[in-house]
């Protein structure tokens, strides 16, 4: 498990900030709706694109402001790991109470929206910055709780004793180090909640919900499809592609790609 989340969390963060890339965007292709071939591994969706490029585009909408939200709070854990080598003997800080976690209790969803509001145009920047304001009490007990611990084992204290900079022993020995299980959880976490409330925004309201122009989006595009799945009237040629039936495909593989990636970022936040 501690090995995995050395080497998984980051790989797969990786792979969903290389997958924007894949496909710079999902032109339509040639034809209607038909099934994966070598030309287009995935097929082509209801409207013609090409469901490797939809996939692919559609992941902007989350990866560009959770990898920023993550980064932003690994520099706060940083900070507070910084603050914590000032006091290497006493406790960094007093003991949190249930009051501080009163900043983490309002509905995400919610508060999201609320502040699209103030804004002339949405943005998927705002709606990671709430997220992120929400999560960092979280992340910031679990820390300070860790760091009181090795203050009292007086590990602290020997890091400092051995003449490092207080920087190396911030973001080396404690963030890196005996705060990394944490740290990779906690980040895993933020940005599976960032990608689920872009997800839920573009379902609700569409793409324009969180990227002005931006015309693919998971969360459309599951609504898309699942309007386009067979029911029992459905009747389907025999030699043409049936679309209702690709579209089932295509639902399919979104929800996979969810599960198996997202959904595998939030099972290593367990501890």
């Amino acid at each position: 498990m501690r090995r995995w989340r050395r080497w998984g969390i980051p790989a797969v963060l990786l792979v969903l900030a290389v997958l924007p890339v894949v496909g710079l965007r999902a032109v339509p292709a040639h034809g209607a709706a038909d099934w994966p071939s070598l030309r287009h591994p995935l097929g082509i969706d209801v409207l013609g694109r090409d469901f490797l490029g939809v996939l692919a585009h559609g992941a902007a909408d989350f990866v560009g402001p959770g990898l920023v939200a993550v980064l932003l709070l690994l520099g706060v854990l940083a900070g507070r790991c910084l603050l914590a080598t000032r006091r290497p003997v006493l406790d960094p800080a007093p003991a949190s109470d249930s009051a501080w976690f009163l900043l983490a209790a309002p509905p995400r969803l919610l508060l999201v929206m609320v502040a699209m509001l103030l804004f002339d145009e949405p943005s998927p920047w705002v709606a990671a910055a709430v997220v992120l304001a929400l999560y960092l009490p979280i992340a910031l007990d679990e820390a300070t709780t860790r760091l009181r611990d090795l203050a009292h084992g007086q590990v602290l204290a020997g890091l400092v004793a051995h003449g490092l900079s207080p920087a190396r022993i911030a973001v080396r020995h404690l963030l890196f180090g005996h705060l990394r299980d944490a740290a990779s959880r906690h980040a895993a976490m933020l940005f599976v909640q960032v990608a689920f409330t872009q997800i839920a925004l573009s379902w609700v309201f569409g793409a324009a919900a969180t990227t002005p122009g931006l015309g693919v989006s998971w969360g459309m595009e599951f609504k898309r499809y699942a309007a386009q799945l067979p029911t029992t009237t459905t009747v389907c040629l025999p030699d043409v592609a049936c679309a209702p039936h690709i579209a089932a495909l295509h639902a399919a593989l979104l929800l996979a790609v969810c599960v198996g990636l997202l959904g595998g970022l939030l099972r290593e936040t367990e501890e």
